[in-house]
């Protein structure tokens, strides 16, 4: 049981609670208890949960804009950092324990900025943005690690006013991809630069129409198979509509891609092991911005609806693939005619798209890149108005041997996660007896989420295999207080589903036993006053 110590002057004072969800007898016949179990500690650095959860920055007035992973324990997240006179390169590094900055040369007095990074190994990682000069030209910028520091590598430049690299793929070390934009006489252009083991060159790409094109995103579905997205327009001042490039070893060309509404653009570009590419962005369809999803191939894109928050602007900066059926998405959400942005994290387990639970930081919080690898993990990075911020997820891995791991820690309203690595087929169900999930039959590279709001054990079984596991969430009270002071009780992030209630126990030392305390409750929360016999019931704000 999880025991929580309030403190009432010099002796102690003791209670634990067991929050009991209960569907009601019509629908079952009875009662079914999910009793509590000490969650996992959580740590401050290294550890990984199966739902997404921050893990501190080094702090300052830093952005990030890139992120990419070389393997779980070898993360890099890149932007820049504020020295007091302008904005400068920066990189940080993760290690397995926690966030470090390495630093990034500095090319000159302007402001300079790195906006995407990846690498092929832990001794060749590249990062690119751009960089203002003594005169006013923005040029492109690319730095390569390695092993031991970083360095800047000469790049070219259109004969422009305003260069720009946005992104980039490595595919090996004498095969790095790198993609942007230059200002052309009239209107932005797309620009595509290669290393080829020696030096970085451009390589012609195609433009649509004569209004502004840009490419924001790149990725390697093999050797000769590169792709790129953006937006284009067709004229000066007309809406912005998508744009996917593809690198068949020879030439660089123009694929159909849709578009729900106008403007729409897209910001991030996926291949997954299946053949087929993602790529994110948003659109706007007369009210708001939704997210967009595209998926296809060299025949040309369909779109997937996402799950978006409803009356609210959504917005995709990233995606990211750790398997076919395991595909992350983030960006942005905020409420129509603010700019109250809050991070926004969406999945494809194979089947649809859905919302998933993702850290929430201040006002003007925002998720810019995301990663992914097989199996099931991935990191997230992005910025509240004063600093970064960077997520972490490690799913359960689900093979013919089992769970890994059998146990998991949440919190309340955590969306845990689950990736199938191995086997012919599986199938997770709760074992609660509410019903409360039933992943349906899953293939080996797909997936399967489920929300947790309500405090309890939940124990899983996979019905191919029937190994089992559980995911505990703990009730959420204050670790100390005093006698006579309110402590607010939550044990669920959202109310209960049509037919069920919450049932609260509470147990007070020296007493061993528990004793109902709110029974057939829709509450989420209520005040408990230590050595006050009766408890004021409060509906959260």
């Amino acid at each position: 049981m999880k025991t929580n110590n309030v403190k009432a002057d010099a002796k102690a004072l003791t209670f634990s609670l067991r929050v009991v969800r209960r569907i009601l007898a019509a629908t079952l016949g009875g009662s079914v208890l999910l009793l509590i179990s000490p969650p996992g500690t959580t740590s401050a650095t290294a550890q990984c949960r199966a739902a997404w959860n921050e893990v501190a920055t080094p702090l300052g007035a830093n952005s990030f804009y890139g992120v990419g992973a070389v393997g779980q324990d070898d993360v890099w997240a890149v932007g820049s950092r504020y020295d007091g006179v302008d904005d400068r390169p920066l990189a940080e590094h993760f290690d397995g324990q926690k966030w470090t900055i390495v630093p990034a040369p500095i090319p000159g007095t302007g402001g300079a900025y790195l906006r995407g990074v990846g690498g092929s190994s832990s001794v060749d990682v590249w990062a690119v943005g751009y960089q203002t000069t003594q005169t006013g030209v923005q040029k492109t910028l690319i730095e390569h690690y390695d092993g031991a520091a970083w360095s800047i590598v000469p790049s070219p430049n259109p004969a422009s006013f305003a260069s720009y690299l946005s992104t980039l793929v490595a595919v090996a070390s004498n095969d790095v991809w790198a993609a942007g934009y230059y200002l052309g006489s009239n209107n932005y252009r797309t620009l595509v630069e290669h290393w080829d083991g020696n030096s970085w060159s451009i390589v012609p790409t195609p433009n649509v129409g004569d209004g502004p094109n840009a490419l924001n995103g790149v990725a390697a579905a093999g050797s000769g198979d590169i792709w790129a997205a953006g937006y284009q327009s067709i004229a000066s001042g007309s809406p912005s509509s998508t744009l996917i490039l593809h690198f068949d070893g020879t030439t660089w060309t123009v694929v159909p891609s849709p578009n729900p509404g106008q403007p729409s653009s897209l910001a991030a570009v996926v291949a997954t092991s299946d053949g087929l590419i993602w790529a994110a962005g948003f659109y706007y369809d007369g009210t708001q911005g939704k997210t967009l999803l595209l998926r296809g191939d060299e025949s040309g894109f369909t779109a997937l609806p996402g799950e978006d928050y409803s009356g609210e602007g959504n917005v995709l900066l990233g995606i990211a693939a750790a398997g076919p059926g395991d595909i992350w998405a983030a960006g942005y959400h905020y409420p129509s005619g603010t700019s109250d942005y809050q991070g926004l994290i969406e999945h494809y387990d194979g089947k649809q798209w859905r919302r998933v639970s993702s850290a929430q930081g201040e006002s003007y919080t925002y998720l810019s890149g995301i990663t992914a690898w097989t199996p099931g993990a991935g990191w997230a990075v992005g910025n509240t108005l004063t600093a970064t911020i960077a997520e972490s997820i490690c799913e359960i891995q689900v093979s013919e041997t089992g769970f890994d791991p059998t146990t998991a820690p949440a919190i309340q309203g955590d969306t845990i996660g689950w990736t199938i690595v191995s086997g012919d087929s599986h199938r997770l169900k709760d074992r609660s007896g509410m019903a409360l999930f039933d992943s349906g039959t899953l293939a080996a590279g797909s997936s399967f989420q489920y929300t947790f709001n309500s405090a309890g054990t939940y124990s899983v079984t996979d019905r191919a295999t029937h190994a089992t596991s559980s995911v505990a969430v703990p009730v959420t009270v204050p670790s100390t207080g005093k006698a006579g002071k309110p402590l607010l009780v939550t044990w669920s992030a959202a109310a209960p589903a049509i037919g069920f209630v919450f049932d609260v126990q509470i147990r007070v030392s020296p007493d061993r036993s528990f004793h109902d305390w709110l029974v057939g409750q829709t509450a989420t929360a209520a005040i408990y006053v230590p050595e006050q016999l009766a408890p004021t019931l409060s509906e959260p704000g």
